[in-house]
């Protein structure tokens, strides 16, 4: 028997990143904008949207459904020049963390330099990373934004080069985390990247007050551990799930191994056992979550995210994710998957908000900002299963971002919405009014 939160070594557990939402909308909050002339922007883009089924290597991208970590089957599908495997791999990953996510979009972004259209939205997705990513330290939320910045300027587009450099500089200035020593390092390469951007003034400044900026703003904050896994319980995969996981895994790893030797009607015979299996366990597990409502609050969190992950399997399935077609079945029934999705989204955001009374005010809020993060991110990833809810979450993060920053004594960070020409950026903002 296997527990949701843990992956054992046969690679029977399934552990699913922390995502969700509750909270407020910002008001006074100021994030410095580039002088320069903005230019204009497309508006957001979905990351799964992009996918190319035709050009996804079936026996690299099915690895994951034999059980091989998300992020070791995107370095090796770089490693093998299958930049689209990759990115379908990266593109609907639910489990990798926020820090290997980061930097993996940014790799992406490389990778499809020759594609500007493509490398923009990777861009677009590390930067949601960079001011979203509830477990991601302020030095890694600078550092890819100065490398966003590079990115960007790269693909000319100066304004989003700007933002991103302004929003490094932010976190070098007013992070409650980062040493001195960090700061000044940071500082240097802001000024440096306005160097680039011909922001000359901008550089000067960062220079001429090198000293008081690596100060911070006297306040040190010791990082916090993420609340939101405390409250959540774990539960037990039935004898049936688990026997049909492993016959999804076997099938999946029996189609990676021969899928290169293969002849045509051979290849045919490994899809359709690996589409048995999958249909197989879907029918296993829908019977276990319907017949799971007895459960403790906890314990029905952890089962929420273990539906979110299977559904999200399901989705990338019938979109040809896998660079076969796997699901004809449930390419009939997509709209169905995706409503589901968001509503097993909803009732997680819901869960977690009863939690959210069992901790004093302060853990609360705290929790609050964090479930209102990692929902922002699921939905500006492609991962929610509905970005009509992006509206309503904006002015929920962004109050409940400020709330938090003045009950710190308006010390630190807080995460604003800007709409630049059209492209809605989430932004890390320092506590100074003037910058």
């Amino acid at each position: 028997m296997t527990q949701l939160r843990t992956r054992s070594q046969t690679g029977l557990i399934i552990a699913v990143a922390l995502l969700a939402v509750a909270g407020l909308a910002l008001v006074g909050a100021y994030f410095y904008l580039s002088r320069q002339p903005a230019v204009a922007d497309s508006g957001w883009v979905d990351p799964q949207a992009l996918v190319r089924s035709s050009n996804i290597a079936p026996d690299l991208a099915v690895l994951t459904l034999a059980g091989e970590p998300d992020d070791r089957i995107i370095r090796a599908s770089l490693d093998a020049n299958e930049r689209e495997t990759a990115y379908a791999t990266l593109a609907y990953s639910m489990l990798v963390p926020d820090a290997v996510r980061g930097g993996q979009w940014l790799v992406m972004a490389n990778a499809f330099a020759d594609d500007p259209g493509r490398a923009a939205v990777a861009y677009q997705a590390a930067m949601d990373i960079a001011a979203l990513g509830p477990a991601l330290n302020d030095q890694g939320r600078a550092n890819i934004s100065l490398q966003a910045s590079r990115g960007y300027q790269n693909l000319e587009r100066p304004s989003l080069a700007s933002l991103a450099v302004a929003q490094a500089e932010n976190i070098a200035r007013y992070s409650l985390t980062l040493l001195p020593a960090q700061r000044r390092d940071l500082l240097n390469q802001v000024a440096a990247a306005y160097d680039r951007l011909e922001q000359d003034d901008e550089s000067a400044r960062i220079r001429d007050n090198l000293a008081a900026y690596s100060a911070g703003p006297g306040v040190v904050v010791e990082p916090a551990a993420p609340l939101l896994p405390s409250l959540r319980g774990a539960v037990t995969l039935p004898a049936d799930v688990t026997a049909a996981l492993a016959e999804r895994q076997q099938a999946a790893a029996r189609m990676a191994a021969a899928w290169l030797d293969a002849q045509p009607a051979e290849r045919d015979a490994l899809v359709a056992q690996l589409r048995d299996a999958l249909v197989a366990e879907d029918a296993a597990r829908a019977a276990f979550y319907s017949s799971a409502d007895g459960l403790a609050l906890d314990d029905r969190l952890a089962l929420l995210h273990d539906r979110i992950n299977w559904l999200s399997i399901k989705l990338r399935a019938l979109k040809g994710g896998y660079g076969v077609s796997l699901a004809p079945e449930w390419e009939q029934a997509r709209a169905e998957i995706e409503a589901e999705l968001s509503q097993a989204y909803t009732d997680l955001v819901n869960g977690y908000g009863q939690q959210l009374d069992t901790l004093d005010p302060v853990e609360a809020l705290t929790a609050r900002v964090e479930l209102l993060r990692s929902s922002m991110q699921s939905v500006r990833l492609g991962l929610f299963g509905d970005q009509t809810v992006e509206e309503s979450l904006q002015q929920q993060l962004t109050e409940a971002s400020n709330e938090l920053w003045q009950r710190q004594g308006g010390a630190g960070l807080t995460i604003v919405s800007q709409d630049e020409r059209g492209l809605i950026l989430y932004l890390l903002a320092g506590s100074d009014p003037n910058k």
